[in-house]
């Protein structure tokens, strides 16, 4: 039996060696368990290049009980979002998971990794929690950038709601793979 980090080893792969659908570049960012949703959630990967994509991992040894409501919070934040289950739980994700919500099945096979459906654009992403995944001293320069004012005495939580009440999404997506690229890119996993 895979155990999550062998899983999470075989996602990698996936990405960076040309074998997904994505085309990797090398300053393109891995990132593993990333928090987010004001810290109540962890994303087990997230692959940053010009979008966000999230990947959740349930093992066999794993259930599937939170996972609608860890559905609901990637789909708060995640430009695609992607369960990879083992095939014991395959028709039960199919039951439960939004349809713009890629499934792959994690086994034991070799390679690993079938896809059973493919992940769609998420149109339902919440600026608020997008900004979450800055710190403050980026949204205070995010606010420069953009010609809105930096109140000091504000809380992060009136900041980011600010934001996301007066720039477009796009303009807070780039903020934040900017940062997150910085963040971790020396931590990132690599096809090298």
């Amino acid at each position: 039996m895979n155990s999550p980090d062998q899983i999470k080893n075989n996602i990698i792969n996936w990405i960076s060696n040309g074998d997904s659908i994505y085309e990797y570049h090398d300053n393109d960012v891995i990132i593993d368990e990333l928090c987010f949703l004001e810290r109540k959630n962890r994303a087990d990967l997230v692959y940053a290049n010009g979008k966000l994509t999230a990947f959740e991992i349930k093992s066999k040894a794993d259930s599937l009980v939170r996972w609608e409501s860890q559905c609901s919070a990637y789909l708060k934040v995640f430009d695609a979002v992607w369960l990879c289950c083992h095939n014991k739980h395959a028709l039960k994700s199919i039951e439960i998971t939004p349809k713009e919500v890629g499934i792959i099945i994690v086994d034991d096979t070799k390679s690993g990794l079938a896809i059973l459906r493919d992940a769609k654009i998420n149109k339902k992403i919440d600026s608020y929690y997008l900004s979450d995944l800055l710190w403050r001293i980026e949204l205070d320069e995010l606010c420069l950038e953009n010609n809105l004012k930096v109140i000091k005495k504000e809380k992060i939580k009136e900041v980011r709601t600010r934001i996301s009440n007066e720039l477009p999404i796009e303009i807070i997506r780039q903020k934040v793979l900017q940062k997150l690229k910085l963040r971790y890119e020396s931590l990132s996993h690599s096809s090298n």
